[in-house]
Order: C-alpha cells, then structure tokens, then sequence
C-alpha cells in the first residue's frame, strides 16, 4: 500500500498560433485544480490573451504565463515585435505579479514564486538576448529576492548616496554602472512590482530608504510606472516610443539602454 504519494505527470499541448484560446484553455485547467496550468508565447501576443488573463486574476486562478522576448532586444523582427508598453500594460491588471528576472538565478526563483503562488496567476517575462550569470550576487539572495518582489543586489560600502533600479536584462547595466560611479551607490533588482507591493514596510524601507531621494531606474520599455519608486526627483532610463528594426544590441545601444546612461544621469543629479 502506498500512502502520501506524489505523482508527477507532464501534459504538454501544442496550441498553434490561437493565443486567446490557449489563455482560456489554461484558464480551465486552473478551475479544475488538478494541475499547475502555464502556458508560453511571445510577450507582445499576451494582448491576443487579455480577456483570459484578465478572468484568471479576476478569479484568483493559480495559472501562470511564459512569455519570452521581453522588449526590444527581439531586434531584426522590429517594432511590431517588441513590446515596449506590454509589461507595463500587464503590471496594470490588479492581482496579476508579473516578474522580470535578470539571470539564470533569478528565473529559478521566478519559477518558484510561480508554482508556490496559490490566489492568482503570475507572469515571467524572460528576454529573448543572452544576459550574463550575475556571480557578483549570491545565489541565494537572487532566488529569495525574487520572491521578495525586490533586494539589494549591490550593497554601498560607504555613506549611501544613489540608488539605481533595475529590472531583467537591465540589472546588468546597472551593476556596471555603479561599479563606475563609486562606493556610495547601491543597487536594487526589481523583478515583481506586485511582490515588491506586498512587503512590509519595514522590509521596503530597508531596500529602498527614504533618505535617499537620488535615484535612477533603468527598464527597456515604458517609464510611467517606475516614478513610484524613484520619486519626483529620480530619473528614468526607458523606451517612451517604439522600437526599430536592427540586431537586439544595436538597437539597445540606439534606445539608450546601456551603462553609459545611467552615469550621464547620475552625473546630472
């Protein structure tokens, strides 16, 4: 006789290209409770998926979405493809978390957060370009942080002065950046607003002191909804139209998204 046995059991169906009716197929999956339901696409079709992922928050639907090709590092397929407003569109639907992992690391806490999430569906935004294992900060802090919502992923060794916000393939640039400005800068990865929100506010404050009011937040798409945390007096590095058509790192370079902005920015407080 077996008791208290887990199965595991894979059940992998191959859409096409019908987005909506993949969001509500998952969506049924997740009122039957039987499985942990995720499905995959390009981020910019999650508009296709909307109404259902609108419905799965709604109802508190344990799903959870795989979009890749997270902004306008998709490069040569161009503006049409990249998503530059998308995750700030899907950071507006109330009761859905939406992460944006920056590392191998990261994603595994993604997942993570994903599967142990159990009022509502997450999002994990993955990027479609190679982003480095950031060795620089602790496994462990990656996957916690994650879950978490936001940490420290650089620590000032001297009287705080600048604070710089990334989230993704952006906390790369912001890393080499503060090692370029100095040893008063800290470094915060913000890959889930929504876990983030959901701290204590002891916990907020330590990551993100209020007497710090010089900050810059650096994200390759739409800069509206980072002024929550930089404040009137931050600055925001982001995409504020569409993309082009060129290599995913030409078109980053074009856009401004690289380590030289953020110094600029800082150098400008």
């Amino acid at each position: 006789m077996i008791s208290h046995a887990t199965i595991l059991l894979d059940v992998i169906f191959f859409f096409g290209i019908r987005e909506h009716a993949m969001g509500a197929i998952v969506n049924g999956f997740g009122y039957d409770g039987l499985f942990r339901a995720s499905c995959a696409t390009f981020a910019v079709f999650s508009d296709y998926m909307r109404p259902a992922i609108r419905l799965a928050a709604l109802a508190k639907l344990p799903v959870f979405y795989i979009w890749t090709h997270d902004s306008v590092g998709v490069g040569e397929d161009g503006p049409t493809h990249q998503p530059v407003e998308i995750l700030s569109a899907l950071r507006c639907i109330p009761n859905l978390d939406v992460i944006r992992p920056a590392d191998p690391e990261e994603t595994a806490g993604s997942f993570v957060a994903a599967c142990e999430r159990s009022n509502g569906p997450t999002a994990l935004m993955l990027t479609r370009q190679k982003v480095p294992n950031l060795s620089e900060i602790g496994i462990n802090d990656r996957r916690t942080g994650v879950i978490a919502g936001g940490y420290i992923a650089r620590k000032e060794t001297c009287p705080l002065e600048l604070i710089i916000l990334a989230s993704g393939s952006e906390l790369q640039h912001a890393l080499t950046a503060a090692n370029e400005l100095g040893k008063g800068v800290r470094v915060v990865s913000m890959p889930c607003f929504e876990r983030f929100d959901r701290q204590m506010s002891a916990y907020r404050e330590k990551i993100l002191p209020s007497s710090c009011l010089k900050r810059i937040a650096i994200e390759a798409g739409v800069t509206a909804l980072w002024h929550r945390y930089v404040g009137i007096e931050g600055k925001i590095i982001g995409i504020d139209r569409f993309g082009l058509s060129a290599p995913g790192d030409t078109v980053m370079k074009e856009l401004g998204i690289v380590p030289e902005s953020i110094i600029q920015a800082a150098n400008e407080f």
